[in-house]
């Protein structure tokens, strides 16, 4: 099978840039999962909301996982070498942990759209909670897409994988927050 135009440009990348965007797409999929649970718990109380609270409550999270990120990122940095981060490490920093923030911007615009009589609040928090699980599904379909040959394979493993989001939306309904 012809690779995609896309692979073989991905098949240029020097290990070490593979491992950026690794660890870039990696932040993202901790995003979507920790945005899942926040959202699912604005929806089940969506009359307790405002747009503006909700976007809020969304870009505070992911702002507060970069920093979170970044901060674990430079104390184990200086607890292993014995040194501060040289800036060539903090511009990589910057960008793996950049992917923290893709994942809030279609509840973001969703939210927004909920200020119009387009659609509810309650309806844009279910359409952002169907968005973030189908793009988990999509990252790991086309991750896997270079790895097995099997659609049926594939379709499975990204499935099981989508659940995990599934499995955090059942746990908090469960715990009721």
């Amino acid at each position: 099978m012809p690779k995609s135009p896309k692979a073989r440009r991905a098949d240029l990348l020097s290990p070490e840039v593979k491992e950026y965007v690794a660890e870039n797409m990696k932040e993202r999929i901790y995003a979507t999962i920790t945005l899942l649970a926040l959202i699912v718990a604005l929806w089940k109380t969506a009359g307790d909301h405002t747009a503006g609270g909700s976007v809020a409550s969304i870009i505070g999270t992911v702002t507060a996982l970069w920093l979170a990120t970044l901060i674990s990122s430079r104390i184990s940095h200086r607890a292993v070498h014995g040194k501060s981060m040289a800036s060539r490490d903090l511009g990589r920093l910057a960008f793996t942990s950049s992917g923290l923030f893709v994942p809030a911007i279609v509840p973001t615009l969703l939210i927004m759209a909920s200020l119009t009589t387009f659609i509810s609040l309650k309806t844009a928090f279910m359409a952002s909670i169907v968005a973030l699980l189908l793009s988990l599904f999509l990252l790991s379909f086309t991750a896997g897409r270079r790895i097995y040959t099997s659609p049926v394979r594939l379709i499975i493993v990204s499935t099981a994988e989508m659940a995990i989001g599934i499995g955090v939306i059942l746990l908090k309904l469960a715990i009721g927050e």
